[in-house]
């Protein structure tokens, strides 16, 4: 696989802008994600487009559970579509889909979650039966914050499970973060989180100067205030225990290129593991990476019959 979607992104963040001062506009998503979720699971609208919340997830209501629901929030410019591979790593693992839940925040994606060592075929064959181009875009942590904790809400009245857990990548790191910073409440049922090459410190795909060019860098960039506020709140907190998944070399991800930007991922006090070279998406996708994360979750949510 190439790693054109992600260099894609890049020049995105880092095009030029007439009007450097104003912050830009989203760019409007091609339509609502796939919606695969079990037949009785009721409806997430999205609070900026106003279209159903994709994603999957559910098997029915009051289905038995053997392990603590976990929530998978993807990046910037993809869908839920991007964890289908993990998802059947950990059926194949003994989980079941009312365990197993994923959402489309900001509408239909494109492939620039594509990894170097692992194909994605059924979001590639979804993609193309929705007649869908594997157009770029750009959102932003805020504005989604909203329809994460939505899904959160509704994943636990279905299931019937308060305590939740949850598997952010790239954008979806400091989605998750904010969501439970804006809604403190959660925390307490909150059982793991997992952060998958997450900008907590910034990332090289905002360089300096990018804020106010690029919606998301506003938040992103190393350094900005909406950062500073973030890690001030706590980067990790109990009762929940945390993990991250990163490069650390700031050669195999371009997201975290250089010594400046290699350690971002880390938070203060997770069990912080390092993939030496391994690239962006290949982090969430490894067979053997999704492996070590899904036993970190087992180890902390599976329940006792």
């Amino acid at each position: 696989m190439k790693r054109v979607g992600l260099a894609l992104a890049l020049l995105a963040l880092l095009a030029p802008s007439a009007q450097a001062e104003e912050k830009p506009e989203r760019t409007k998503p091609q339509g609502p994600a796939a919606v695969r979720f079990a037949k009785d699971v009721p409806v997430v609208v999205d609070k900026e487009w106003g279209w159903r919340v994709g994603g999957f997830g559910g098997i029915r209501r009051g289905a038995p559970l053997r392990h603590v629901p976990v929530v998978f929030v993807h990046g910037n410019n993809v869908d839920a579509a991007d964890w289908y591979p993990v998802r059947d790593d950990f059926r194949a693992a003994g989980w079941s889909d009312q365990e197993l839940w994923a959402l489309s925040y900001n509408g239909l994606g494109g492939n620039n979650g594509s990894a170097l060592t692992r194909t994605n075929p059924e979001r590639d064959a979804e993609h193309r039966a929705m007649g869908k181009d594997a157009t770029t875009y750009v959102t932003e942590n805020d504005v989604n914050v909203a329809d994460l904790h939505a899904f959160l809400l509704m994943v636990r009245r279905y299931t019937g499970s308060q305590r939740f857990m949850l598997v952010g990548h790239s954008l979806g790191v400091t989605l998750a973060r904010e969501t439970l910073r804006v809604h403190p409440q959660l925390r307490k049922d909150l059982v793991a989180f997992v952060g998958i090459a997450g900008a907590n410190r910034g990332t090289s795909f905002c360089l300096p100067g990018s804020e106010g060019r690029v919606v998301s860098c506003d938040e992103i960039a190393a350094g900005t205030p909406w950062l500073g506020r973030l890690n001030a709140a706590g980067e990790t907190y109990g009762p929940a225990r945390w993990m991250t998944v990163y490069d650390g070399t700031g050669v195999g991800d371009p997201a975290f290129a250089g010594p400046a930007y290699a350690q971002s991922p880390r938070l203060e006090g997770a069990d912080n593991r390092a993939y030496p070279a391994t690239y962006h998406n290949d982090l969430r996708l490894d067979p053997a990476i999704v492996a070590d994360y899904r036993e970190f979750l087992e180890a902390a949510g599976t329940l006792r019959r």
